[in-house]
């Protein structure tokens, strides 16, 4: 027996490890990605993020995130609401396609 095995292993010299194979490349179809467009449509309309919390009865801090793109799911319901609340200020039908773009 090595004196090495006496050791801890907190306390032995770190031993490179064979890196994991990476997934191959990803195509470009799987790069895309779902965008929130909802700046674009308030913009057009101008629309703050203050009038559609109040008109969706959603949070200013989930229209902020939606504005700025930065959520990563939305519920069934936070679309329906915004998509109410956007068709209450302006008068227009507005579908899923308008507010959320494949990039």
């Amino acid at each position: 027996m090595t004196r090495s095995t006496n050791i801890p292993s907190h306390l032995r010299p770190h031993t490179a490890r064979t890196a994991k194979p990476r997934p191959a490349e990803a195509t470009d179809e799987s790069k895309s990605k779902i965008v929130c467009v909802l700046s674009e449509v308030m913009g057009r309309h101008r629309i703050n993020q203050t009038a559609l919390a109040q008109a969706s009865g959603l949070r200013p801090a989930t229209i902020h995130a939606l504005y700025h793109d930065r959520t990563t799911s939305v519920t069934w319901d936070v679309l329906a609401r915004l998509l109410v609340g956007l068709q209450t200020l302006t008068n227009e039908a507005y579908e899923i396609g308008d507010v959320f773009r494949l990039r």
